[in-house]
């Protein structure tokens, strides 16, 4: 079995899971992963109200506690890292730096789950074309706003909103032809802050191809971009590690030698 790499999963700190944090270092353990990082969502915004959402002022301090719980029964062999997923890093700027910097963390991925003028991603109706082409301009906004500050390591699954507008029949995707100026002014800026991107790979996973696009990932390396984490996105046992050998590959093919990993927010570079 090869040596899996995984920076983004996901436990019962994460509101949108239920898998206990030993449980899920230990399915990602069995599934063959030597390099982890738990990355639960810290979210400022609650998804439904779009008001602050307080207890993500504990997230990081969970994830350590999690972590110092378990420290004791882990396998020799694996390196675990604690992490956060900073989601909607505009929407509270002054908050993130308290959340990106809280004592202990790794890593910090991130991401962009909710628009200011409709919402969450997850609950559009993607049937008008109309719409979808103003949702990749807000999109592409924002992105480049979040990529403009400081406070993550790693931007998260550069066009996940694909899933949502798949699961209605729509294949909308951020591509270089229609968005490739846009693109690359937000690759460039990432690559100038010292920031890398994510190979998400539950896209992968549900048939929807990686996050970002394969394009893209050839664009950012074909720019200099060296910082690059995969990532399984699991949010379930049974989904832990769940491609990311197949990301993996892909870098390999594209022609990226290294993957990321973090200690302290510094990266460090594994030979695929």
């Amino acid at each position: 079995m090869a040596v899996l790499i995984d920076y983004h999963c996901h436990t019962d700190i994460s509101r949108d899971s239920r898998a206990p944090y030993y449980d899920m270092v230990m399915a990602e353990y069995a599934a063959g992963v030597r390099h982890l990082c738990v990355t639960d969502h810290c979210d400022p915004v609650d998804w439904e109200t779009l008001g602050f959402y307080p207890p993500c002022l504990d997230v990081a301090r969970r994830e350590t506690e999690a972590f110092e719980a378990v420290r004791d029964r882990l396998p020799p062999d694996l390196e675990l890292r604690r992490g956060v997923e900073l989601g909607e890093i505009i929407f509270h700027p002054e908050v993130m730096n308290t959340l990106a910097r809280a004592p202990g963390l790794d890593f910090v991925l991130g991401s962009y789950h909710i628009t200011r003028e409709h919402g969450d991603f997850h609950w559009m109706d993607y049937s008008d074309p109309a719409f979808c082409r103003e949702i990749c301009d807000i999109y592409l906004r924002d992105l480049q706003w979040t990529a403009e500050m400081d406070y993550f390591d790693v931007m998260a699954h550069i066009g996940y909103f694909r899933r949502y507008a798949m699961a209605q029949g729509v294949d909308l995707s951020l591509t270089l032809r229609e968005h490739g100026d846009r693109i690359e002014h937000l690759l460039r800026t990432l690559i100038q802050n010292g920031r890398g991107i994510e190979l998400n790979c539950s896209g992968l996973r549900d048939g929807c191809g990686p996050f970002p696009s394969e394009e893209i990932l050839r664009l950012y390396r074909d720019l200099g971009g060296q910082i690059i984490t995969v990532g399984s996105d699991a949010h379930r046992l049974d989904n832990a590690a769940k491609c990311v050998d197949q990301g993996m590959e892909l870098l390999k093919t594209i022609g990226f030698r290294y993957i990321a990993v973090f200690t302290r927010h510094e990266p460090r570079f594994i030979p695929i």
